[in-house]
């Protein structure tokens, strides 16, 4: 087998899963488990709501997906870069702590 047929068996057998997993679905129990988290998470259901609406209602182009990108990224790489010169602080500060106790 190819690594494309298996790429392919996968997603079928993905689909029927899911296909299976949403025909068990009760529609009123779905809606009885959402009414509940809406009115244990009120504020997480608004802004639930909320993106959903700007998504169906065309908020994203292309230009807000590469500035949410771009956010995203710079985000990222601040705090990886902070985490990486606490690091080499630590041991550095940690090497002269040994060195220093050295007889």
């Amino acid at each position: 087998m190819t690594e494309g047929e298996v790429e392919a068996t996968r997603e079928r057998d993905a689909g029927e899963k899911a296909d299976d997993a949403l025909g068990r679905l009760d529609a009123t129990e779905v809606t009885r488990a959402v009414s509940a988290f809406a009115r244990e998470n009120p504020h997480v259901a608004l802004a639930a709501a909320a993106g959903l609406g700007f998504l169906l209602g065309g908020g994203l182009t292309p230009r807000v997906l590469s500035r949410l990108g771009a956010l995203a990224t710079r985000s990222y790489v601040k705090g990886t870069f902070a985490q990486a010169v606490g690091t080499f602080f630590d041991e550095q500060a940690r090497s002269q702590g040994q060195l220093g106790s050295s007889p």
